[in-house]
């Protein structure tokens, strides 16, 4: 099972926070799988992590099946993918498919304040419990 880290947020707003944690994957040569389902926020976090910081860079690809297996670190991916062999998932939006989350070293997701996040930590506690059946329970 993997290892599951839960990052509170101060506020609603998830780009930095999470591109903060990218950075710090990557700084520690982590292959990172991004999971985005939404192709609008997809796109809006690729830019971000081009422009975030000044002097920083997050090497990163937006995939599609198309593209079979690629070599960057981290890959935003908007469906159950791992094309770059990656240990670790970080989850963009969404909660992903619960038994693919379950196939990583390690799962980060970012935990809004108030009701959402409580929401989104019960889901991970019915997750730790059974993968598949917290994906069920979620749509």
């Amino acid at each position: 099972m993997a290892r599951l880290e839960l990052h509170e947020l101060k506020t609603d707003k998830r780009a930095g926070e999470l591109a903060a944690i990218l950075d710090a994957l990557h700084r520690k040569r982590v292959r990172v799988v991004v999971w985005v389902a939404d192709e609008g926020r997809r796109q809006i976090l690729d830019d971000y992590l081009w422009t975030f910081q000044k002097l920083a860079f997050v090497p990163h690809a937006v995939w599609g099946p198309g593209l079979g297996e690629v070599e960057e670190p981290i890959v935003l991916v908007g469906e159950p993918a791992n094309p770059n062999h990656a240990t670790a998932l970080v989850v963009g939006d969404d909660p992903p498919p619960g038994a693919w989350a379950a196939t990583f070293d390690e799962v980060h997701d970012l935990i809004a304040p108030g009701a959402s996040g409580e929401r989104r930590t019960e889901f991970w506690e019915r997750w730790k419990a059974d993968p598949e059946k917290a994906a069920e329970e979620e749509t």
